[in-house]
């Protein structure tokens, strides 16, 4: 897959954004010296980035988020977040919150983001509400590209119920996602699978790339 030296990645609740960043992070570190996550995610107060501070600082990446404030909910921009944008040695990925008022930070810092080599990834999961069908995928391209005052780069097809999710469920619902990325001319950037359902990549035969992830994130009774 093409990278950029930041990667995006938005979508409405439950989309599987931050999973997708603590996976992605992970990837480009297997090419790249150094590698942030930058955790931008004010509106959830669980499943984030942060969370796998330890975790992703034992394979040397580094989590970007307001430390005294681990667990607060204030749109704070740490000085940190410069040193990634504007120092070409770095990969970024930011994690952003759920649909516009997610995107909303990123639109206040979106003058800096235009400077960097970036892409923004709206992540789709036809098992969520409002991105279950075409129209509701065109309400959020539009409500995040409006809050964010950036162009969108990519769709990625992150079809997922998480432990209960098998192969059939990412068969019904990618025609969904493909039909909206032809409709909005957006690439499907690649199609995510979790790594205990890659034996049935042989019946997942799409033009798109395929993205193996782990899962890092848990509910508390798994």
């Amino acid at each position: 897959m093409n990278s950029k030296r930041i990667t995006i990645f938005t979508g409405n609740f439950g989309s599987g954004k931050t999973e997708l960043s603590l996976n992605y992070a992970a990837y480009l570190k297997e090419k790249n010296d150094k590698v942030a996550i930058i955790d931008l995610d004010v509106v959830n107060p669980y499943f984030r980035s942060r969370e796998k501070d330890l975790q992703m600082g034992e394979n040397e990446i580094e989590v970007i988020f307001p430390k005294k404030l681990q667990y607060a909910d204030l749109p704070i921009i740490t000085p940190k977040l410069n040193k990634v944008l504007q120092n070409d040695n770095y990969c970024g990925v930011i994690d952003l919150g759920g649909e516009e008022d997610g995107a909303t930070v990123l639109g206040s810092i979106a003058d800096r983001v235009k400077k960097t080599d970036y892409e923004l990834n709206l992540v789709i999961n036809t098992k969520r509400p409002f991105t279950d069908d075409l129209q509701g995928i065109i309400k959020m391209k539009e409500k995040i590209k409006k809050a964010s005052h950036l162009d969108l780069s990519y769709l990625i097809c992150n079809i997922n119920i998480g432990s209960e999710t098998s192969i059939e469920h990412i068969k019904e619902g990618y025609p969904i996602v493909k039909k909206a990325s032809k409709k909005l001319n957006l690439p499907i950037k690649f199609i995510s699978v979790m790594e205990e359902l890659a034996g049935g990549l042989d019946k997942l035969s799409y033009e798109e790339d395929t993205f193996i992830i782990k899962r890092y994130l848990k509910t508390p009774w798994e």
